[in-house]
This record gives structure tokens, C-alpha cells and sequence, in this order.
């Protein structure tokens, strides 16, 4: 997580935060650089969860001195709505007690007028969608000119092409001297370096192992080819050591949620549903409330669930399909081990997904996990292995050390000389 000192965004650029809120005005009483001039990103485990602990104890602090302002002071982006609602719910509930800490939730898919007229209550925090915001804001129906603290939640994503242009184009409503704070459990190269030119004198904070699942999830790679990948999952759900209901199952397909949660219900008698963006917020909203209840045995869900959520009565996530890169494995095998818990993460792998065999090698092996003499063997790992040890050789060649360093005078003098 990057957490600037006091990120100012560049104008015109081209280019588990659950209670981050709270979390913010709680560490500014024990991390003085959250009051200084910069900016803040956060890695792995700052984001896995609140604890109503956590809450401030009064209205002396900073929350008090936020709450005598009569516009918004702290703003909230998460990509997606099942996220959103967690956070506002997590936000009220670590801000009872404090004076006039109201919260307003801004996602599509739900009445617009309810939320503008929550709006005109003198609330606080706003915790958002993207899309949602930007419609309000081009209504001139929020002024953001009181923000202080700016937080992205799940940053890498946030900051790809999908959702990059809307944020940075909200960004651009918030004053220059709000903090911001982008978070995330993954922070690809590509993602740092665009918050390097976003952010002004940016503090980094990692908790645990970078880019890595929690130390609490079991992993299992296994090889299953497409044609046998519904007969395996049915074993896996027919296993009592395997089985603990609720058992979340990933897909990479809305069609294919649905049809594998047909089918789930049909063969082993398990109640099933599935989720996905085409399906009505409430009903999307009553289906993951059903998940935290156990009112559901199987839930067969696209990437809407992958992110974020604090799925606490879940100890088995199955990837039925390998997730499209290994940032997107970190966060779904994430909805197990949330809050110190164990769980365990089943993923099922062929050579459709070969590209990633090299990083799934790199990121899964050391934590003891046997993988499949498949992806060993395969010569696709092996190729992708030998190119990133020749890349890695060319950029140690590059660096000029003591050792080298007479090498590469003698090579300039006698190319110098030829010419």
C-alpha cells in the first residue's frame, strides 16, 4: 500500500481498506509522518479486515476534529459494489459514537435519489464506485473541495485502463493537499510506477510477503483437464476432509458461473447459486448475504466476489478456472485465512493457462505446496524460466561494480580505438 505524505496529482496526466478510514485516524495518533506533506501506498495485510479495537475513543482526536467540518472530509473508491457496501457497513460500525460521522454509499445498480438525498445530510466519509461518482459529480450534486484523505482501494486494479481514466478524473475534483492513499494486497511493477507519478514524496507500508497469499491458505495446484474439471469438482465437494460449506468456486465466464451451479445443485443435491455483474444488485446483494449466513452451500461467482470481501465463514475457494494472471490467483485464494483464520485454496491448471507456469512455480513452490508433474515438466516452464534467468544475466551485466569496472574501460578504449 502506497499512503503519500500529501499526494498531489498531476494535472492532465495521460497516464483486505476495509476500515482504512478509521485505520487513518487511528495511526495518525501513533505514525507521525500520516500528518506530514506526502502520500501513503499499503501492501498485503493492512487490508485483511477490521476489528471494532480499532475504533477511535473519542471525539478529541481526529475524528472530532474531522466531524466539525460540514462537507465531506474522507473519500473511499473501490471497483466494485459488493466491496463498497462491506466498507460503509465496516465505517459505521467503527465510527459509533463519534458526533456526526455520517457515511454515504455512492454504487451503481441501486435508485440514485436515496443517495443524493443522503448526500445533502452533512455526511463525512463517501465510499464509492467510480462510474456512480463521476455522474454525481458532473450533476454538481457533491463538492469534494473539503477532502483531506483520498483512499484507493485495490489499486492495481483501479488504476488499469478500465477504471484509470475515472479515477484520476475524480481526482482532479479533490484538492491538491489531501493525502491519498492507494492499497492493495498486489502492486505490479507497471502500477508503481504510475503511482510514482501520481503520488508527491510517497511513504510505502508492506505487511507480510509482497504479491504473496496469507501464510494461513493451503494451497493445492492441481491438473485437470476441461473435460474432467466438473467430475473433479463434484469429488472435491463429495470429500468430507475437503468439504466445509460454504465453498466459494471461481470461474472465468458469467454463463459459465451459471451453468456449473446448475449443474452443482443437479449432480451432488448441494444447494448452489451464482453471482456475477449481469445479475440486479439486490439480488447480488442477497446472494452474498446468504454466503456470510450459510444459506448456501456452493456459490459459483466471477471475479465480483475476488476481491476484498471479508468471506469469513468461507474455508474453500476452488479455482475452477485459473484466474487470467497470478495477481488475480493472490486475491481469490484470498477470500480464505481473512482475519488470522485457515482456509484452503484449490486450483485446477492445464496448459491453457501455460504462460502463468513459470510464476506459479515461483509463487506457490515455496510455500510448500506440491505442484503437478505436469507444470514441472512442462517445457513451457522451463522456456519461460531459462528467458527471465537470461533477462535477469543481461541486466547484472548492465551494472557497472568494482569488479567489473576496468572490463568495461578496456571494452570503451578498444571499440574507441577501432573507430
Amino acid at each position: 500500500m502506497f499512503v503519500p505524505r500529501s499526494l498531489k496529482i498531476k494535472r492532465n496526466s495521460n497516464d483486505d481498506v476495509q476500515s482504512s478510514v478509521a485505520k487513518k485516524i487511528k495511526a495518525e495518533e501513533k505514525h507521525p509522518w500520516l500528518d506530514k506533506d506526502g502520500d501513503v501506498a499499503v501492501d498485503p495485510a493492512v487490508t485483511k479486515g477490521a476489528r471494532a479495537a480499532d475504533k477511535p475513543s473519542g471525539p478529541s482526536g481526529p475524528a472530532g476534529q474531522l466531524a466539525k467540518n460540514k462537507t465531506p472530509c474522507a473519500l473511499i473508491l473501490t471497483p466494485t459494489r459488493e466491496l463498497a457496501v462491506q466498507i460503509e457497513r465496516q465505517a459505521k460500525e467503527l465510527m459509533r459514537g463519534l458526533p456526526r460521522m455520517k457515511t454515504v454509499l455512492l454504487v451503481g445498480g441501486l435508485p440514485l435519489p436515496p443517495q443524493l438525498h443522503r448526500l445533502r445530510q452533512h455526511v463525512k466519509i463517501i465510499i464509492a464506485t467510480p462510474g456512480r461518482l463521476l455522474d454525481i459529480i458532473k450533476q454538481g450534486s457533491v463538492a469534494l473541495s473539503g477532502i483531506k484523505v483520498v483512499i484507493v482501494d485495490e489499486a492495481d486494479t483501479m488504476l488499469k485502463m478500465g477504471f484509470q481514466q475515472q479515477v484520476l478524473d475524480i481526482l482532479e475534483n479533490v484538492p491538491n493537499d489531501c493525502q491519498t492513499m492507494l492499497v492493495s494486497a498486489t502492486i505490479p511493477a507497471s502500477i508503481e510506477q504510475l503511482a510514482g507519478q501520481l503520488l508527491h514524496n510517497p511513504v510505502r507500508i508492506t505487511t507480510g510477503q509482497k504479491n504473496l497469499p496469507c501464510p494461513t491458505v493451503r494451497q493445492i495446484i492441481l491438473w485437470v483437464e476441461d473435460p474432467a474439471k466438473k467430475k473433479k469438482l463434484f469429488e472435491i465437494l463429495n470429500d468430507k476432509k475437503l468439504f466445509h460449506p460454504p465453498v466459494l468456486v471461481f470461474v472465468d465466464c458469467k454463463l459459465g458461473a451459471d451453468l456449473l451451479s446448475e449443474a452443482v445443485e443437479k449432480i451432488t443435491g448441494l444447494k448452489s447459486t451464482s453471482i456475477h455483474s449481469e445479475k440486479p444488485q439486490m439480488e447480488r446483494k442477497n446472494i452474498l448475504q446468504g454466503l456470510l449466513d450459510g444459506d448456501y452451500e456452493v456459490v459459483v461467482s466471477t471475479g465480483v466476489l475476488g476481491r476484498g470481501l471479508d468471506l469469513v465463514s468461507v474455508k474453500l475457494v476452488v479455482n475452477f478456472d485459473m484466474p487470467p494472471s497470478m495477481d488475480e490467483y493472490v486475491h481469490q485464494v484470498g477470500r480464505v485465512g481473512r482475519l488470522g483464520q485457515s482456509g484452503t485454496a484449490i486450483t485446477f491448471i492445464n496448459n491453457n493457462s501455460k504462460r502463468l507456469f513459470w510464476d506459479v512455480a515461483k509463487r506457490v513452490k515455496p510455500t510448500g505446496s506440491i505442484l503437478p508433474p505436469q507444470l514441472l515438466n512442462s517445457p513451457y516452464l522451463h522456456e519461460q524460466k531459462r528467458k527471465e534467468q537470461q533477462k535477469d544475466r543481461q541486466a547484472q551485466s548492465d551494472l557497472v561494480t568494482g569488479a567489473n569496472l576496468m572490463d568495461i574501460i578496456r571494452k570503451h578504449d578498444k571499440s574507441s580505438s577501432q573507430k
